[in-house]
């Protein structure tokens, strides 16, 4: 499997435009099993209530007959389980939890398509890829707005994006590199299987189901050509100055040089997101002044410096010991109240003097250690350190 992967990069790397008619086998037994090790072992259990060790007490006969299913035609996708979860802003965020075998077989299909489409993904992209993650984004936010004629950003944020994504538009996006009848009737089975919500069979006209293990794959490819490709390619030869921009799923930051590149740009986004069925969030998208001059142009008429929200974040222009710009980073205000109430749900501790804390060599030794941890830089992080999306 390994070698037809790397054979299909090599052919998706060499023709960006090369059109694959014929991928489908490559969904052998071998990487049904492969993909089926791949998941997570506690994670929730689709409509048909199969578990991870329920499924490993007899997976070689179990992984045979999935992938003769597949190959006869037979195979088809169950409906998603619906649950919510709370989101920042007290609002529920719906997700789509797919039955185990579905799981299996949109995990070994999405190595394939990662083998192509990787190819095609621009550097600006950061979320869900193999290899970079949150913290890369915010090293190359950071980087950006340190080292480049930065001077005002403009923050996205996309309304409800998994369950916006018009289905045809996403199908002739894909086709673009994907000619596969029998692959692109399986990606038509996932994002049309429909959700079980309180007993009931719900279907929706647009989106990809957030949950599928298929899901942020299929995303990436909808913004890649609806916006990283756009900006790339037709935006910024027409604007006056440098222009940068930073992806991680849904949410994007571009940057710029100028402000009125910036208006410009703001003023035209909303018809070509609309043009795929896209709504950019009122609140939570912004221009905002944000760079070297930022905090200077802030003083002289008489306000606060703007800050930045990115990917729980928040950025603070300031100046280094040497009196350099550079940008502080700090953990937003909500993100940090929650991580405390999960880390304290009693009540608050009561405060001591200094003369009454414990005295002990271990104790302190043990927190600087926590302190020199916490405080490298982020280029030293860890990919898990980030968590699982």
């Amino acid at each position: 499997m390994s070698t037809q992967i790397d054979r299909l990069t090599e052919l998706a790397k060499e023709d960006p435009k090369r059109q694959f008619y014929s991928i489908a086998h490559m969904i052998t037994p071998e990487a049904l099993y492969a993909a089926f090790r791949g998941l997570r072992k506690k994670a929730s259990a689709g409509v048909d209530g199969v578990t991870y060790d329920m499924y490993e007490r007899d997976a070689a006969r179990n992984i045979q007959a999935l992938y003769e299913r597949l190959k006869n035609g037979k195979y088809q996708a169950q409906p998603l389980r619906r649950v919510y979860i709370r989101k920042e802003d007290g609002k529920q965020r719906p997700l789509s939890i797919p039955a185990l075998e579905d799981k299996i077989v949109q995990k070994a299909t999405a190595e394939i398509l990662n083998a192509i489409y990787e190819q095609n993904f621009l550097d600006c992209s950061y979320g869900f890829r193999p290899g970079r993650g949150q913290h890369q984004a915010l090293d190359e936010v950071r980087r950006v707005i340190c080292t480049r004629p930065t001077g005002w950003i403009l923050d996205l944020d996309v309304t409800a994006y998994f369950d916006s994504i018009v289905r045809q538009q996403l199908m002739e996006l894909i086709e673009k590199r994907v000619r596969d009848g029998s692959v692109l009737r399986l990606i038509r089975k996932w994002i049309q299987a429909g959700v079980i919500e309180e007993g009931r069979l719900l279907v929706s006209e647009t989106g990809t189901g957030q949950g599928q293990t298929i899901s942020p794959l299929l995303a990436n490819i909808y913004l890649h050509y609806v916006l990283d490709e756009w900006f790339e390619n037709e935006v910024k030869p027409r604007l006056r100055g440098q222009a940068h921009e930073i992806r991680f799923a849904d949410d994007a930051v571009l940057c710029f040089q100028y402000k009125e590149d910036a208006v410009r740009v703001m003023e035209v986004l909303p018809k070509r997101f609309a043009k795929y069925g896209l709504t950019l969030h009122p609140e939570k998208t912004r221009l905002v002044e944000f760079g070297r001059y930022a905090e200077a142009n802030a003083k002289r008429q008489g306000k606060k410096p703007c800050t930045l929200d990115i990917l729980g974040f928040t950025h603070v222009c300031a100046r280094s010991r040497k009196g350099k710009f550079t940008v502080h980073v700090r953990t937003m205000k909500k993100r940090f109240k929650r991580g405390l109430k999960r880390q304290a749900p009693g009540s608050l501790p009561i405060l001591r003097s200094t003369d009454e804390l414990p005295k002990y060599p271990e104790v302190l030794s043990g927190g600087l250690s926590y302190l020199e941890e916490v405080a490298q830089p982020a280029h030293s992080w860890q990919r898990d350190d980030v968590g699982e999306i």
